[in-house]
């Protein structure tokens, strides 16, 4: 939801796809997030795994560009064509693409099951993507989906504190604990809030791999 200079609100337009997902199931995870530059769109999953790769990918540097439900035709061991609807499809600032095959570790153990992924994996050409790649629940690591979902729940502006946070973020010259940068900007919450934008938007770093917490240490981007 965006608010206009009229005051207005603008709604996320919903992203559409050539496969539809079934919400509401009773037994299944289905459901739909914000995301994009000023929460412009709304993306469908139908599983937990899969928004949770969702937002881990969307937090990665290296990613400029996430597509959902892209459909990849294949042809079946028996000649009869198919259609693959691959759960993501990742734009890297590189310029390549990853097709991301998402399952839950139960369902890609069944050799039946990785023997189509095999097939499907192996017709895929560079015109679709530069790779492929199969992610379950075990491919999720705890740090990374911790601070994506943190960036994720704190990516709302404040213009006045965003401004002071990046005020002070150009008074670092090495490595800064967010708890001092914290306390120089001067608002509290909303102070930390702000830094955990500037690591969202990659103009701050975590300098070792850990939680988004006032303990942790930040730096400016190095590229």
């Amino acid at each position: 939801m965006e608010f206009t200079p009229e005051s207005g609100v603008a709604f996320p337009v919903r992203r559409k796809t050539v496969r539809k997902i079934a919400k509401g199931r009773r037994n299944h995870f289905t459901g739909q997030f914000t995301f994009g530059p000023d929460e412009g769109e709304t993306m469908d999953v139908e599983s937990n795994t899969e928004l949770r790769v969702a937002l881990v990918t969307l937090a990665r540097p290296d990613v400029v560009g996430l597509e959902n439900q892209v459909p990849f035709a294949w042809v079946k061991p028996d000649g009869k064509p198919a259609t693959h609807h691959f759960d993501f499809r990742a734009l890297m600032a590189n310029g390549s693409r990853k097709a991301i095959m998402v399952k839950s570790e139960y369902r890609r153990l069944h050799p039946e099951v990785q023997l189509e992924l095999a097939q499907i994996a192996a017709q895929v050409t560079p015109d679709f993507a530069d790779e492929v790649v199969v992610m379950t629940e075990r491919d999720i690591d705890p740090v990374e989906y911790f601070n994506a979902e943190i960036m994720h729940e704190m990516r709302h502006a404040d213009f006045g504190a965003d401004a002071a946070a990046r005020a002070t973020m150009g008074e670092i010259s090495a490595t800064a604990q967010i708890q001092n940068l914290v306390d120089k900007i001067g608002l509290g919450a909303r102070g930390f809030r702000a830094i955990v934008r500037l690591i969202r938007s990659h103009e701050l770093e975590l300098v070792n791999k850990a939680r988004i917490t006032h303990e942790a240490y930040v730096r400016r981007r190095l590229s």
